[in-house]
């Protein structure tokens, strides 16, 4: 695997009035072949940066991006406009969905002008990042299918913590730590090494409260999700965020295929299920066959 880090400066497609930066790896199989490449674009979810998808603390049997350039695809992960590495512009409160979305569409466009061969992307989201792929594929071009994992368009469950007191506790504006540790049983299914967890969590990033608010309330990407045509592939781990994931098959009404998935043995952080790899699979697939 060959990776390259970058800076990708978003500011123009953000509007915003100071200079705007989205941090980006760029993941490439070692033996590149001949012919239209595809990538995968990943965002993370709450919490995370983009070591999500190649947490360098954990053994490379845990990389979502190994495993996939193994696989001769190539992975562009980047952290999220306001998290990780990326600009914190301030106030906070100026940032919207809209605004990140726009960021990030504009940071895939810019590494596929990049590359010197054709190029089919597929774009995937876990969690939080899952709202926002689906922001950005109602938006933006660039994308030619999706796979939204562990995102809820029911009203979500979140475990032990309650929806509406999360919402409530939620400041005006500011970049926020998530409490992970109250979270552990629906992050990780039992198996999960507790020092893995530990680094997992020690590696945390802060949160926009504007995401925050936005994931925290139901419907918030209904008409979005309803207005894309690509098609879409739903995972949901059998502990996870939906209570009804048969359900989140409905409100991709005009896609032009909708598959769901359901990862055994794991929960809401698939990549550090026991059954990663077979996520994986089923993932590499699906886009085999959508391609």
């Amino acid at each position: 695997m060959i990776s390259n880090d970058m800076m990708l400066d978003v500011t123009s497609a953000t509007g915003l009035n100071d200079k705007t930066l989205v941090a980006a790896t760029l993941h490439l199989p070692d033996d590149m072949s001949d012919g239209q490449l595809q990538l995968v674009f990943a965002l993370h979810g709450g919490g995370y940066s983009r070591l999500y998808w190649h947490p360098t603390f954990a053994d490379e049997s845990y990389s979502f991006a190994r495993w996939f350039t193994d696989h001769g695809k190539a992975v562009l992960t980047v952290d999220m406009l306001g998290m990780g590495e990326s600009s914190r512009p301030e106030p906070e409160d100026c940032l919207s969905r809209n605004i990140i979305a726009a960021a990030h569409a504009d940071a895939l466009a810019q590494v596929v002008a990049k590359l010197e061969q054709p190029v089919g992307v597929t774009g995937i989201g876990h969690s939080m990042g899952g709202m926002m792929i689906i922001a950005q594929a109602a938006n933006h071009s660039g994308l030619d299918r999706i796979a939204v994992l562990g995102w809820a368009n029911e009203p979500m469950e979140l475990g032990d913590t309650n929806v509406e007191t999360l919402l409530s506790d939620l400041p005006a504006s500011g970049y926020i730590p998530t409490a992970r540790e109250p979270m552990r049983k629906l992050f990780y299914w039992p198996d999960v090494p507790l020092k893995l967890i530990e680094a997992d969590e020690a590696h945390a990033s802060t949160t926009p409260v504007t995401l925050g608010k936005d994931a925290l309330k139901p419907g918030i990407v209904h008409e979005a999700a309803a207005q894309i045509t690509l098609p879409v592939l739903i995972v949901q781990s059998v502990v996870d965020t939906s209570p009804s994931p048969q359900k989140e098959i409905s409100y991709f009404k005009t896609a032009s295929s909708v598959e769901l998935q359901t990862l055994e043995n794991a929960a809401h952080c698939q990549n550090f299920a026991s059954t990663r790899a077979t996520h994986w699979n089923d993932l590499n697939s699906w886009i085999d066959r959508t391609s």
